[in-house]
């Protein structure tokens, strides 16, 4: 089964097209951008928070369960009533989305085992790069050519650092730019994107995105201390945060500077009690991501430092589902005394 939106007709096409060639019987199901904007902000609620019975039902008969991500225009958030936004479904994930609607999803998917893949690609727009100052033809290239990379290799390196991570060592995260963080990790479960579904995930509910490339684990929510410097920029809706240096004390943000969108970064950490508490770290595998491009999380050679809620990585912090991250490069990371990463290239 391929879902996806009306801009998106042309790479469901090729996925069907590749699908047929492999055997497979192909159903496709489209999505108007227009139509659902409006279902969105005048349906009955009921009708937003339960998938259609005919989308259940070909699911149950699915072996595979594409869809891609869109719509072609940023979500207008700001016409949609507080009360409904929680109806709408983006990633159809539940680590993701927290929506009735996506709960319904995949509680069908893992019922009858069926392997989902979400193409994030399709989020590279005209319209979206024109709201984020991107350049929209480099912005498309960048995420397509994150689609094809060897998925095999990245799979492999990652599992060899979610043995590592699955630990309860000391880490330490250094760079040039002042970043000195240490932490103890907690034995806790290792998140994989590696870009491949597997029978694992599938009984997990899990869906596998498209670019992929990281690990990530959530850490001992009480042991971080130290500096972090964000020397990358990082987005938040329409604004953007550059130069972010953060000072941590035992596991929460203490202090905060920035040159630039220090006040959006502020409205977060004060958006709920455990917002401030650095609660995750991982590692980008993706060597044909580029940092910039919505994907800095995925590039390889980058270590991201998450903040706020971790519970859909294992973790123990609930902050209401509000969560936070941003990358730095080139760091030097220690774990249990072996390093692990050199001036941002993985040495194991």
């Amino acid at each position: 089964m391929i879902h996806g939106w009306d801009h998106t007709i042309e790479v469901m096409s090729r996925l069907a097209r590749e699908s047929r060639k492999r055997g497979c019987r192909v159903l496709r199901s489209l999505q108007p951008e227009g139509s659902r904007l409006n279902s969105v902000l005048k349906a009955p609620m009921k009708l937003l928070e339960r998938p259609p019975k005919s989308l259940l039902a070909a699911l149950e008969e699915s072996d595979a369960f594409i869809f891609t991500l869109g719509p072609r225009n940023p979500v207008p958030w700001e016409r949609i009533p507080e009360k409904r936004r929680r109806a709408v479904s983006i990633w159809l994930d539940r680590r993701y989305d927290r929506s009735d609607f996506a709960k319904e999803i995949v509680s069908t998917a893992m019922k009858h085992k069926v392997r989902m893949l979400g193409i994030e690609a399709t989020l590279a727009t005209r319209e979206r790069a024109s709201v984020m100052g991107l350049n929209f033809r480099e912005w498309r290239r960048v995420m397509l050519e994150g689609c094809v990379v060897n998925w095999r290799d990245i799979s492999a390196r990652a599992r060899g650092l979610a043995r590592i991570l699955h630990t309860g060592e000391e880490a330490r995260i250094t760079t040039a730019r002042g970043t000195n963080l240490r932490f103890r990790l907690d034995d806790r479960p290792v998140e994989v994107s590696d870009g491949l579904t597997s029978k694992e995930k599938t009984s997990r509910g899990e869906v596998t995105f498209l670019p992929s490339g990281n690990v990530n684990v959530s850490i001992d929510e009480e042991s971080a201390a130290g500096r972090i410097v964000y020397d990358l920029p990082i987005r938040m809706g329409r604004q953007t945060v550059k130069s972010l240096a953060l000072e941590v004390e035992r596991g929460r943000v203490s202090e905060v500077a920035a040159n630039e969108g220090r006040n959006p970064f502020r409205e977060y950490l004060e958006s709920e009690d455990n917002a401030s508490k650095v609660s995750y770290f991982g590692f980008g595998l993706n060597p044909k991501l580029r940092f910039g491009f919505t994907q800095d999380d995925k590039v390889l050679g980058g270590v991201t430092i998450g903040l706020g809620d971790n519970e859909s990585k294992g973790g123990r912090n609930r902050a209401k589902g509000q969560e936070w991250w941003g990358c730095v490069s080139r760091a030097t990371v220690v774990i249990g005394g072996k390093e692990i990463m050199r001036r941002g290239r993985l040495v194991v």
